[in-house]
């Protein structure tokens, strides 16, 4: 049996989808024969829709998601079907690219997997909001087709799979919630794990690209909260510089970048987590959360918040708590406190942090329900 990888983006590049592509392509690969299909634009559809969204901008100030133009759908749906001829494969796996599936004319049976429809992030990722309506219209169309083409839907949490029942009417049963793993090629074993804590001294880690949508502020001012009454606090800052000065403070750590795919960053990476206690991440729009995989596979509670996705991946009292989106830095700050001044509550919720990591939160796990439906799939 041979499957066929359908995405945008290359999953032999761990950067692709902050390495999800690459992390799935692999669990797929330990059980068939996999084939990618990953196309290139043309140079005259990309001329048609970069003008497309400079002139959207300059004349209608509104923004432009031009993977989600029917013309680029389309284009890719054609390159798709003509590939399949020359390539033919028993299954279609579509890692979040609806436009490769959406008009495709392929009868081959499709799973496909992503962690949002398009209209439930309309407006609520910054990059998704102030789109011209006739982008919406066209990016809702074809997302719908995607979902309607699919044989089955692995969706990243209960949050996506309810939005497709309603926004697009998707049968629940064919939906299943899988959530993602760790994007790490190397997880370290329960025995050791920094399972022991100190009572009132405290690593906290915000770990996030973007600061303002991982709730950057908030994480600040919550921290200058608890210094005042915990003077061994430490704050790491992964993958961001604050738009304030934070270097009065030798208690915070700034580290602006680290690349996955290079050996010394990685390690690093590791071992910042390792010394955490607590992964401080007040999101403010999340669709999924492998970085809670990752911390909960270290043995590391997530303190977050409840939206979009999040309550997938981190279950209050099991492997942290997911706060009110109304939550303010007070209120985090208490959290933290209650928890970082009882030292059997943090031995037990790091222990059981690990626990729900290895029965839910990771690879092999989206592996196996990966084959299992493949399998009913291609015995129809």
């Amino acid at each position: 049996m041979k499957v066929g990888f359908v995405a945008r983006w290359n999953p032999l590049d761990k950067k692709s989808w902050s390495g999800t592509s690459y992390y799935t392509y692999k669990q797929i690969e330990k059980y068939y024969e996999t084939e990618i299909f990953q196309f290139k634009w043309s140079w005259l559809l990309r001329e048609w829709l970069t003008t497309q969204k400079s002139l959207n901008r300059k004349i209608f100030k509104k923004q432009t998601s031009v993977e989600y133009l029917k013309s680029y759908a389309l284009y890719f749906s054609k390159k798709l079907d003509r590939a399949l001829t020359k390539r033919p494969v028993d299954l279609l796996f579509v890692s979040a690219s609806p436009q490769l599936i959406a008009y495709a004319k392929t009868t081959i049976p499709v799973i496909y997997m992503t962690d949002a429809t398009f209209k439930q992030i309309q407006g609520y990722y910054p990059y998704f909001s102030n789109l011209m309506n006739y982008n919406i219209k066209a990016g809702i169309e074809l997302d719908m087709q995607a979902f309607c083409k699919a044989s089955h839907c692995m969706l990243a949490s209960e949050w996506n799979k309810q939005a497709a029942i309603k926004d697009y009417k998707i049968d629940e049963n064919k939906i299943s919630v899988t959530p993602l793993g760790a994007n790490m090629d190397f997880i370290p074993t329960v025995d050791i794990l920094n399972n022991n804590y100190e009572l009132s001294k405290c690593n906290l880690l915000f770990l996030g690209v973007e600061w303002d949508r991982k709730g950057g502020d908030i994480v600040l001012e919550a921290y200058q909260m608890l210094k005042q009454k915990n003077k061994e606090l430490r704050l790491y800052i992964i993958g961001c510089v604050p738009p304030v000065d934070v270097s009065y403070d030798k208690s915070i750590t700034v580290i602006p970048f680290l690349d996955k795919n290079k050996k010394e960053d990685l390690d690093q990476l590791h071992k910042i987590f390792m010394q955490t206690d607590l992964l401080f991440l007040p999101t403010r729009a999340e669709c999924a959360g492998v970085v809670f995989s990752e911390a909960s596979a270290h043995g590391v509670p997530s303190i977050t918040t409840d939206t979009g996705g999040v309550t997938t991946y981190v279950k209050n009292n099991i492997n942290g708590f997911a706060l009110p989106f109304t939550a303010k830095a007070a209120d985090y700050a208490e959290k933290i406190e209650s928890l970082i001044s009882d030292n059997k509550k943090m031995q037990e919720l790091k222990k059981s942090s690990r626990k729900y990591y290895e029965e839910k939160l990771n690879w092999d796990s989206w592996g196996e329900d990966f084959y299992l439906i493949a399998q009913k799939l291609l015995m129809k």
